[in-house]
């Protein structure tokens, strides 16, 4: 009666494998405390191509003025076709193209520049959330994050509390595009995981590879 009641060793492996599995892997730092572990700051990720990321940033950055000429050019239209309104019967067949450009150019004119504004500001949004580097701190508490700021040459770090970082993983046509999170940040963090390395893949899905909630 009392034998039964001892777990034998391939019961007790058997049982270990049930709890382990039961947890999910957002539950990963309930059992993983890297206090005392992390003695010196650790390179967790990094992605260096800061030619590559200045240049796509400055052809964003182009987009606003050629648009806004495009938005000009069709804004100014109206004033343009004032004087061949005036020398046009109203029953010849072009009239009527002439009334659409002048009705429709004030539109197009606005929806070009805020196009052009749109694309240059989300390029520019993209570099400045793009990170280059990131760094857990020695204790295991903080992280610093490095982007690549505006043009690219971006040298500082903004160090911030692991407990507020969670990571948020999607999937785009096909390819896996993971984010950061900060609490009480507009943005989340961009992360390139194709030209991307990451030095140490265990230690950043336990602390800023986890999905929290705040």
């Amino acid at each position: 009666m009392f034998s039964r009641l001892i777990y034998q060793p391939k019961d007790f492996a058997s049982l270990l494998r049930n709890v382990r599995s039961y947890y999910k892997p957002k539950q990963k730092d309930a059992f993983f405390d890297v206090e005392g572990v992390v003695n010196k700051d650790l390179v967790l990720f990094r992605f260096e191509d800061s030619k590559n990321v200045r240049m796509k940033n400055i052809l964003g950055m182009t987009m606003l003025p050629v648009w806004a000429y495009l938005g000009y050019f069709a804004f100014s239209l109206k004033r343009k076709m004032e004087p061949f309104k005036e020398g046009i019967d109203s029953s010849v067949r072009h009239s009527m193209l002439i009334q659409n450009v002048t009705k429709a150019s004030v539109g197009v004119g606005i929806g070009f520049f805020l196009f052009g504004a749109g694309l240059t500001s989300y390029w520019m949004m993209r570099t400045m959330n793009t990170v280059r580097k990131l760094v857990l701190k020695k204790g295991g508490k903080h992280v610093g994050i490095q982007t690549y700021g505006l043009l690219g040459g971006n040298a500082s770090f903004m160090n911030v509390p692991v407990a507020h970082c969670c990571g948020i993983q999607h999937k785009f046509y096909g390819k896996h595009r993971f984010f950061l999170r900060v609490r009480d940040h507009s943005f989340k963090y961009s992360f390139n995981l194709e030209d991307g390395v990451f030095m140490n893949k265990p230690l950043f899905d336990r602390t800023v590879g986890v999905s929290r909630k705040f």
